[in-house]
């Protein structure tokens, strides 16, 4: 909250002052469950006489379920066996941040740069946006017009792509309507995945799991950053698949860096980028 402004929306309207907003975040901190530390920053909400709470990996406000339980997370973590059953949050607090809540920062819109240099690249890019927002992730206004402008600047031709790329800020509020327009136009809506598996939007997650790794080999996406968005939106929400699990293991040493400082930040980053580019180059979605 002190460093990166996050509030609680719960919480009573955040005052100006600093010292003001420490004191009551203070206090209502006092009266949320605490997080028992379990092994590195793996922690189970400390609940009095509850048994079954999920294990949480705990990085700022970036927090995912690691275990269904406490056994399911040994299995899990020491043995590479996890449980496929649908993980469930037990506590309303930290199931706020596990749900990607407004103002995490894994929930928060993905800071890829663009990086189409065809016109199928960046058409490619319009669709990867689109089933970012079926798994329910956000955009930023101006990502999606600036998405456009590169398709047309491509020579990418449709009706409505030139009203979306000159779009200006004080008419931002149509951007979505303009935006699926030009999905329809490019006949990219038909063409979506369907959530039709038990666990959701499951096709959708592993193409977007794929472009997430193609954004980081290519520099688009910073290794960290997108490491962070997979192993929340992918290897998570996907019932944790072991073919993931080495990404994510990189990931999680990249974000212990400033505790364990193993390494430089830029050399962990280079091993994400080295594991994202193994995934890529193996079938597809990758065998355990």
């Amino acid at each position: 909250m002190e460093h990166n402004g996050f509030w609680y929306p719960a919480w009573s309207p955040r005052p100006p002052g600093a010292s003001d907003a420490l004191r009551i975040a203070r206090s209502e901190l006092a009266a949320v469950p605490q997080l028992v530390p379990v092994y590195s920053h793996r922690y189970l909400p400390g609940t009095a006489g509850g048994c079954g709470h999920p294990v949480l990996s705990v990085h700022q406000t970036d927090i995912i379920i690691y275990g269904n339980d406490l056994a399911d997370y040994i299995r899990n973590d020491f043995t590479g066996r996890a449980s496929s059953l649908p993980a469930r949050v037990t506590v309303d607090f930290w199931s706020y941040f596990v749900h990607g809540g407004p103002g995490t920062e894994v929930a928060a819109p993905l800071p890829y740069a663009p990086y189409a240099v065809s016109a199928q690249e960046a058409v490619e890019c319009l669709r990867m946006l689109a089933m970012e927002r079926l798994i329910g992730r956000q955009h930023h206004p101006h990502q999606l017009i600036e998405a456009a402008l590169t398709a047309l600047v491509l020579e990418v031709e449709t009706e409505s792509l030139p009203l979306l790329a000159g779009l200006p800020r004080a008419e931002q509020e149509i951007v979505g309507a303009l935006f699926d327009q030009v999905l329809a136009e490019l006949g990219l809506t038909e063409g979506l995945p369907a959530d039709d598996t038990a666990v959701p939007w499951e096709a959708a997650r592993w193409e977007l799991v794929r472009w997430w790794l193609r954004l980081i080999v290519n520099g688009s996406l910073a290794a960290g950053a997108g490491g962070d968005v997979i192993a929340y939106e992918g290897w998570g929400a996907l019932a944790r698949p072991q073919s993931l699990r080495p990404l994510v293991d990189k990931v999680e040493a990249y974000n212990d860096w400033e505790a364990s400082r193993h390494g430089t930040s830029e050399q962990l980053a280079g091993v994400i980028t080295a594991e994202a580019e193994r995934l890529l180059t193996g079938p597809w979605p990758p065998l355990a």
